[in-house]
């Protein structure tokens, strides 16, 4: 009778094999599934082609976007409570990275983290006049900024997937607790998917901003969301902010040399 069973099943599994079908069985029966539709519906980053250009580019909400959540004081520098929003899967990660860091006396606090248009904007017109009035060139200015500010439209903070940590002076993490808490980052960051972006040019030879030791950014998003704006953004879509212009200049090309201007490392 069993000998019988696998016999009339056999056309059938056939048929499946043939066709590409995922199946298990069950006993007598056969049961059709599909993987591909299994995993997709798994919660999940929104699919790559469906990223919005203006989430790309930081013209969105953050605080008000269900993807993001608030960042629990405890994990932020004092003058930054209240203040700070991550991708809610960045966050997951995030504090358990933390966790683990405190087990070797590294205590991560977030200096900054998301950063829309407007916010980015705001710090990019700060330094410009400062600089502006001191060097009377507009790319002279825009190099300056450059050298540790992003152009609003082009700053991986947008994508709430990345942190400037502890401190933003790359002389502290060379000596003491500073050291010591670099050292681990280093160590240990992309066991929680972390990476420092900005690593030492003069060595690497990538382009694009100096040496940010603060600087790291959780890669299986924010990786993505490179691939994606780089496929979407064009210069056309750089504008509303002072010096905007100069995004496509030839000493500067933001697109080629700043937002590709990461380690090489990092994936």
């Amino acid at each position: 009778m069993k000998n019988i069973k696998i016999i009339y099943l056999f056309p059938i599994l056939l048929f499946l094999i043939l066709t590409n079908k995922d199946y298990i069985l069950l006993g007598n029966e056969i049961k059709i599934i599909n993987i591909k539709e299994d995993i997709e519906n798994k919660p999940s980053i929104k699919n790559e082609e469906d990223i919005d250009l203006k989430y790309l580019i930081g013209k969105f909400n953050y605080k008000i976007d269900p993807n993001f959540t608030l960042v629990d004081n405890k994990f932020c520098r004092e003058q930054m409570k209240l203040r700070i929003y991550l991708r809610k899967e960045v966050y997951i990660k995030f504090k358990e990275m933390h966790a683990d860091a405190l087990k070797s006396g590294v205590n991560l606090l977030i200096y900054s983290g998301t950063r829309n248009f407007d916010e980015q904007k705001s710090i990019w017109e700060r330094k410009w006049e400062l600089n502006f009035n001191k060097l009377k060139d507009s790319v002279k200015t825009a190099k300056k900024i450059l050298l540790f500010s992003s152009m609003p439209c082009t700053s991986r903070h947008h994508w709430g997937t990345d942190l400037d940590l502890i401190n933003l002076n790359n002389n502290y993490f060379e000596t003491g607790q500073g050291l010591k808490e670099y050292k681990w980052l280093k160590e240990n960051g992309s066991k929680f998917g972390f990476c420092q972006v900005y690593d030492d040019k003069s060595i690497t030879k990538r382009t694009g901003y100096e040496l940010e030791k603060w600087h790291w950014s959780y890669m299986p998003t924010s990786s993505k969301f490179l691939i994606q704006y780089i496929k979407k953004v064009n210069y056309n879509n750089i504008n509303n902010f002072k010096g905007h212009h100069l995004a496509s200049n030839k000493e500067i090309n933001m697109i080629d040399n700043f937002v590709k201007g990461i380690n090489s490392t990092c994936d």
